[in-house]
């Protein structure tokens, strides 16, 4: 009999002794798992404000060219606020760039880069005002028509650009390496599962009572599955040690899987709107091209800008800013289509892709939806505040078929709208170009 209870008692402490080790390690191997996921959520917000301030870059390197362009339009010295504004943020957004970036000799060449071209941007755009100030117009114009200026904003976005790029690939290598060491963690687990089961064996009713009672207990499950009764993890498990255990590796799997998915969620979406952020973007307009091509149906993409954003979000505040922004994503999305696809971009610029948008009275009545949407006013601070939007549309394939040339055209259609107080939509044409090369 003593014998007997020596035998129990060995078992038991031998099978005790089993678990704690492989709990310990599960949690280190937890611990490990969770390391990583905040690691990887770090090089997600780290690329994401670069993303950022690296649209907020050009956006301000935007208002420096409106300020230009309208000075020497009108000689109203009101519009050398946005450009003076303008020139102040772009140096503290390039230096913010600059900081972020410290750890990466290839990056800091083309911030470099980025900051050489910008101080000749800034030289050409003061030269141009001092001679308008000096009344001196058709030499400005002059200067204004050789292009240059145009030449070096397009190389300062080729640069963000690749720069961009760059940061999104260093962002897949990451999560390509936390990948590997999840999967080398997984790994260890499964084995560690392998050995207790084979430690197990060692006491044949234990293996009575926690094996072949799960395996009832799954054919049980299996069969409330084919007659459509839900199935919960406690249906399936055993009330004793072994099921804890298993449990416990689920709900470890369950959340390293959810974790996982949250993460891929915030790589791709806006935080503030919820919308598709600028990284899938061109991927999304790429695949409905290629769709496109083999279906004969024509896409449309719309470029949508608040319109005086800045001031509002400078009088008013960054929390009115971010309520505007939410209001906005709101509204464009209850007014597009179902099969439309809703992007934020930047600050405050948006873009629609729509598809399957068949002839051009589809387009403007899409773009009367949208228009309607934002005639009632927001309140904010308990008060109601106007605002509204700037919108250009460009077309596939008619205007064309290249991703970044369809933007750029359903951009330059938005500004010309915005500079026209007769309308708040244009739809691109050819002759956008001349009239928006003038004064670039």
């Amino acid at each position: 009999m003593k014998v007997g209870l020596m035998s129990i008692r060995f078992k038991m402490t031998f099978l005790l002794l089993v678990l704690f080790i492989v709990s310990l390690s599960n949690s280190i191997l937890t611990f490990k798992l969770e390391g990583y996921s905040e690691e990887k959520l770090n090089w997600i917000n780290h690329t994401n404000q670069v993303l950022k301030i690296s649209e907020q870059f050009l956006s301000s390197m935007k208002d420096t060219e409106t300020g230009q362009r309208g000075y020497l339009l009108t000689s109203d010295s009101s519009y050398l606020e946005p450009y003076h504004r303008g020139v102040i943020e772009a140096k503290q957004y390039l230096s913010e760039l600059m900081s972020l970036t410290l750890d990466s000799p290839q990056q800091q060449s083309f911030m470099l880069n980025v900051e050489k071209l910008m101080n000749e941007k800034f030289e050409e755009l003061a030269e141009t005002i001092t001679l308008v100030h000096d009344e001196k117009d058709q030499e400005a114009l002059l200067i204004v028509k050789k292009n240059r200026g145009k030449k070096l904003m397009d190389q300062i976005r080729s640069k963000i650009i690749s720069f961009n790029n760059r940061e999104l690939i260093l962002l897949e290598k990451r999560k390509g390496d936390f990948r590997e060491g999840r999967a080398q963690i997984t790994t260890l687990i499964f084995v560690e599962t392998l050995l207790l089961i084979s430690l197990s064996f060692i006491t044949i009713s234990f293996l009575r009572r926690s094996f072949f009672s799960p395996l009832k207990l799954l054919l049980q499950s299996t069969r409330k599955i084919k007659s459509g009764e839900k199935v919960e993890v406690d249906d399936i498990l055993s009330k004793d040690e072994m099921g804890n255990l298993l449990s416990t590796f689920y709900a470890m799997s369950q959340s390293v899987a959810q974790r996982e998915k949250d993460l891929d969620y915030k790589a791709h979406h806006d935080e503030l709107t919820g919308l598709k952020n600028r990284t899938t973007l061109i991927d999304e307009i790429n695949k409905s091209i290629e769709y496109s091509a083999l279906s004969g149906e024509n896409l449309a993409v719309l470029y949508i800008d608040l319109n005086e954003f800045k001031t509002i979000n400078d009088t008013l505040g960054h929390d009115s800013g971010d309520l505007i922004l939410k209001e906005t994503a709101l509204r464009l999305n209850s007014s597009v289509r179902s099969s439309d696809m809703v992007f934020r971009v930047g600050g405050d610029e948006f873009i629609v892709l729509a598809k399957n948008i068949g002839s051009i009275e589809n387009v403007k009545r899409l773009i009367g939806n949208i228009i309607h949407s934002f005639q009632s006013p927001i309140v904010i601070q308990g008060k109601p505040k106007e605002f509204s939007i700037s919108l250009g549309a460009a077309i596939l394939p008619k205007d064309s078929n290249d991703s970044e040339e369809i933007i750029h055209f359903a951009d330059i259609a938005m500004f010309s709208a915005k500079r026209d107080e007769s309308t708040y939509a244009k739809i691109f044409n050819k002759d956008m170009l001349k009239r928006s090369s003038d004064f670039k």
